[in-house]
This record gives structure tokens, C-alpha cells and sequence, in this order.
């Protein structure tokens, strides 16, 4: 009972029902009224007294102090249903490898040292930076090793502290393609630097704007540009390289979908042209689940104690059971299952997305095809792309315009169409819905 009472009148107090100044009945009186002994309310009106929610004195009642209100939590938003979501960030999580997963913890849970569970290398576990060395290797070309790389909890974090670390060297700008991610650009705003537009074309980024600017790093994801999919040439690529290389700048490589190319081969990461210029972002946001908040950053060894210590204040390492599991993924074989199995479903949605467009919106470009999650429907310069935007989520379809990715303003119009979470039986009900919303204004 003495518990009861003292959180009833806690609560009472904490949300308002007691208001400050209110007289409370005398021990005796409250303790006859409820049926308890008097030393109990005696107990907790001193508690409470102690916790400073009463003012007591000698000899008059106890009162109601003065405690700030709190505002009511308000209920958290519901998970939108869409009909249709063509999402272009996300990844069909359902692919997500459970069991082996499982597997995997288990095993890395039976054999970790006592050392896992400890506070460790802000870097990371050795385990996950040796599978990524090998696997960054062997997949995308990248030449680093286990001690210039640093685990991080996905593509987010890995560039806030490559925006600190340069804000502390005394960087003022970072170049970003245009369009890009409007997310990215608050990341960058808010660790202090400013955000300069690098326009692309069909080739790639044009590094021309560079070459005159104060920018301290470019932003690119030359293996399939997000979001217009453009494959950076290889001129391109050199010419990057070359400016990075002759300006003593850095290149940050986003290869944030680089395993799913379906026409050819993969293009190799920009990285293995310059390690000491390049560093290389990697995620296994879209091969595994957005959940798993792992990524990896292989660093120029220049830069790599400046992201260790900033990594370690920011938030002592990633978790380390999660670290194991995910190398003895890597390790087993089963990471390069899996991103093979969701390679060959992500193909037969592209082919068919792309069907769907060209029986139903003949009239518009499809580009960005060759690579990724995501295809781009080009629209007339002349339309409100935000618009159709709007109208297709009234209508429950999701869909994300083009033109508020362009850092600069501009012209460009276009409709992102994601096929991560568009089941295939339903991609052609959903582009014959997307094309009533846009009818032939969009062309």
C-alpha cells in the first residue's frame, strides 16, 4: 500500500491533478480515510517531501510544490499504408535472411571473447573490418585494409563524421552532386559546412565547377547516380581524380547500391583509383535491411585516428554482437547468397516496372535502368512534378518529384519510381494507377 499511495499521488501531482499550493490532509486524516496506519502515510509524504514534490514545515499541513508540467507525449505516427510505394530509398526488407542471421549471432555469440562485450577499437571489431577488406575486394575492387576502416551505423553517420573531421581541419565547403538526396544536405549543414552544387549530365558529374571552387570534398555516387542513375565514365572518373589528386582534396564514394547491376558486370569502385584520395561508403542498408545500421567507411591512412576519435565521442562504437554476426555473414558465404537472390528478384521487377511504363506512359523517358532500386520517369520541364507527387499519395500511391533534389534550383522534372517494396504480381496495376495521376500532362 505504501507504494500505491506514494505513485498515486506522484502521478497526481506530475500530471496536473494536483495543482500547486493544494493543502493535503493531515497524516491522521488521510490515514484513517484510506484504512492504513499513520506511519505509513507519514513514510510517504516524507518521500515525497524528499523528491520535492511537497514542501513540508513544523506543525501545518503539507502542501503541493511546484513542479513543472510536462507536455503529453503525442501517440507516434502510424506507419503510412500505401496501395502502391514506389519508394526509391528502401529495399524490400522481407528479403531480409533471418535464419541465417540467427545462425550467425549464435555462432558469433558461442565463440566471442570476453573482449567483444567490452568497451573496444572505436573502429570496430576486427572480425567485420577484416570480411569487408576481403569482400570490398573482391566485389567492388577497393584496395584498403582492416586498419583504415571504421564501422559505422550506415551512410548517414559515416558522412557526419567526415564533415566534422574536415570542419576541424578548417574546410568551409563540401561539393554535392545535383540532384542528390535532400537529407544528405542537412547533414552537411549541420556540422557547419557550406554545400556547393557539382551539376550532372549523362556522363556523370561535371567536375569543371571544381576546379574553381574552395571545396575542401566532393560527394558522388559514380556507380549509379542517386537519382538519375548516370554511370560516371571512366573520363569522368579520371578527371575526378585527377582534380582530388592535384588540389590535395577528397572524393567520398557513395556505393550505396553498387551490387545490383543487371545488364553487365559491375562497374569497380572509384576508390581503387585513388585510396589515397578516395574514401569509399558502404552500407549493408540495401543488400540486408535499413535495421541493421551497419556500413563501413575505408579511409586514406591520413584521416583515419582524426573519424576513430570522432566516431569513438560520438557514440563508443557500434554494437558489437551485430558486427560479428554481420562478418560471419560475410564469412559463411551466405552475404553473397542472399545479395544474389535479391539481385535476381530486384531484375525481374526492373524489367517488368519498365515494361509497365513503356505500355502505359509511352510518351516518357525511363532512365537510370541499368543499376540499383530505382528507375527515373522523366517529365516535361513545364509540369509541377511535386504536384503529380502529391496527387498520387491522395490517391495511396508513393512516389517522390524530382526537382526539390536539385541543390540548385533548375529545370529538371521527374517522378522517382522505386521497385524495392512493389511486390511484382501488383506493378502493373500500380504504373496503370501512376498513369491516370499523370496522365499526358507529364509529356
Amino acid at each position: 500500500m505504501r507504494k500505491n499511495l506514494r505513485e498515486t499521488l506522484r502521478s497526481a501531482i506530475q500530471e496536473g491533478r494536483l495543482v500547486a499550493g493544494t493543502t493535503l490532509p493531515s497524516s491522521r486524516t488521510l490515514a484513517v480515510n484510506l484504512g492504513l496506519s499513520r506511519g505509513v502515510v507519514t513514510d510517504v509524504y516524507d518521500q515525497l517531501a524528499a523528491e520535492g514534490y511537497l514542501a513540508m514545515e513544523p506543525r501545518h499541513a503539507a502542501t503541493v510544490a511546484g513542479v513543472a508540467s510536462a507536455a503529453l507525449a503525442k501517440p507516434e505516427p502510424a506507419t503510412p499504408e500505401w496501395r502502391f510505394d514506389f519508394s526509391a530509398t528502401t529495399p524490400n526488407v522481407e528479403l531480409f535472411p533471418r535464419r541465417p542471421w540467427i545462425r550467425s549471432v549464435e555462432r558469433s555469440l558461442r565463440s566471442a571473447s570476453r573482449d567483444a562485450l567490452d568497451y573496444g577499437d572505436h573502429r570496430g571489431r576486427i572480425e567485420l573490418r577484416v570480411a569487408v577488406r576481403n569482400y570490398l575486394a573482391r566485389v567492388r575492387g577497393v584496395r584498403t585494409d582492416p586498419g583504415r576502416i571504421v564501422i559505422t551505423q550506415g551512410f548517414t553517420q559515416a558522412l557526419d563524421l567526415l564533415c566534422r573531421v574536415l570542419a576541424a581541419r578548417g574546410a568551409t565547403t563540401l561539393a554535392f552532386e545535383t540532384p542528390s538526396l535532400p537529407d544528405e544536405w542537412a547533414t552537411v549543414r549541420a556540422s557547419g559546412l557550406r554545400l556547393l552544387a557539382c551539376p550532372v549530365d549523362r556522363h556523370g558529374l561535371i567536375a569543371d565547377k571544381l576546379k574553381q571552387s574552395d571545396a575542401a570534398a566532393v560527394v558522388v555516387t559514380p556507380a549509379h547516380q542517386f537519382p538519375t542513375g548516370v554511370v560516371m565514365t571512366s573520363a569522368r572518373r579520371t578527371a575526378l581524380v585527377r582534380w582530388a589528386a592535384g588540389e590535395g582534396r577528397l572524393i567520398i564514394e557513395d556505393d550505396y547500391d553498387a551490387e545490383f547491376r543487371y545488364d553487365r558486370a559491375a562497374v569497380g569502385a572509384l576508390q581503387g583509383l585513388d585510396p589515397g584520395r578516395v574514401v569509399h561508403v558502404g552500407t549493408a542498408s540495401k543488400t540486408l535491411a535499413p535495421g541493421v545500421r551497419l556500413g563501413w567507411l575505408s579511409l586514406p591512412a591520413d584521416l583515419v585516428d582524426e573519424v576513430r576519435a570522432c566516431k569513438g565521442a560520438s557514440d563508443s562504437g557500434s554494437p558489437a554482437i551485430d558486427q560479428l554476426a554481420l562478418a560471419d555473414l560475410i564469412s559463411t558465404g551466405e552475404y553473397d547468397r542472399q545479395v544474389g537472390r535479391a539481385r535476381h528478384l530486384y531484375r525481374r521487377r526492373r524489367d517488368q516496372l519498365v515494361d509497365a511504363l513503356s505500355a502505359r506512359l509511352p510518351h516518357l523517358r525511363v532512365e537510370g535502368a541499368a543499376a540499383g532500386l530505382h528507375v527515373l520517369l522523366r517529365l516535361q520541364e513545364s509540369v509541377d512534378d511535386s504536384a503529380f507527387a502529391r496527387m498520387a499519395a491522395s490517391r495511396g500511391i508513393a512516389v517522390r518529384a524530382l526537382s526539390p533534389m536539385l541543390l540548385a534550383g533548375g529545370r529538371d522534372r521527374g517522378l522517382l519510381l522505386g521497385y524495392g517494396r512493389l511486390p511484382f504480381e501488383r506493378i502493373d496495376e500500380a504504373v496503370e494507377s501512376l498513369a491516370r495521376v499523370i496522365g499526358r500532362d507529364g509529356g
